[in-house]
């Protein structure tokens, strides 16, 4: 990741994360389906980031938004779960030719059931665990994953909006 990569990324968790506290923090659908919107830069990272600088900003980005929901902790360990297990996804779904170094995840580059597939593993895997650690009784298992998944969903469409503005870049 060079320099000016590495600035841009930077900028945009800080964007994400003023508007997830700003704006997004009580904003839900029928109380089931959540905006987490400070995940897009980690969602987003080149492919070549290294692991241990995406684990430090998913882990940072995830306590300062602990820090404003007073969730201690949740956010932290799901965000830092869900760039843990980029790798194993990016293996599931690696292309026949492999992936090139300089690519960047977005629609443009991976092609819609690609980019789609690895944005829904991420945010399930991400919204899950944070609903079912939000939850902290497995008796509710059921409301914890449909939250999950609804709000999997509203990343999914959340997401693809903001990559169709990023097409021409």
């Amino acid at each position: 990741m060079g320099t000016s990569s590495t600035i841009r990324w930077i900028l945009t968790i800080i964007f994400t994360l003023l508007i997830q506290v700003l704006f997004l923090r009580d904003l839900t659908i029928a109380y089931f389906a959540f905006c987490f919107i400070y995940v897009w830069p980690l969602v987003k990272a080149p492919i070549d980031t290294p692991p241990s600088y995406l684990m430090l900003g998913a882990f940072v980005l995830g306590w300062l938004v602990d820090v404003f929901y007073n969730t201690h902790g949740m956010h932290a360990f799901a965000s830092v779960l869900m760039v843990s297990l980029r790798s194993p996804i990016f293996r599931l779904l690696t292309p026949a030719n492999g992936y090139d170094e300089r690519s960047s995840v977005s629609l443009q580059e991976m092609r819609p059931l690609w980019f789609f597939s690895y944005l829904f593993l991420m945010l399930f895997c991400h919204h899950s665990v944070l609903f079912l650690l939000e939850a902290s009784d497995l008796s509710l298992l059921g409301i914890s994953l449909l939250r999950g998944f609804s709000s999997c969903l509203l990343g999914l469409l959340v997401f693809g909006i903001l990559e169709l503005f990023n097409l021409n870049k």
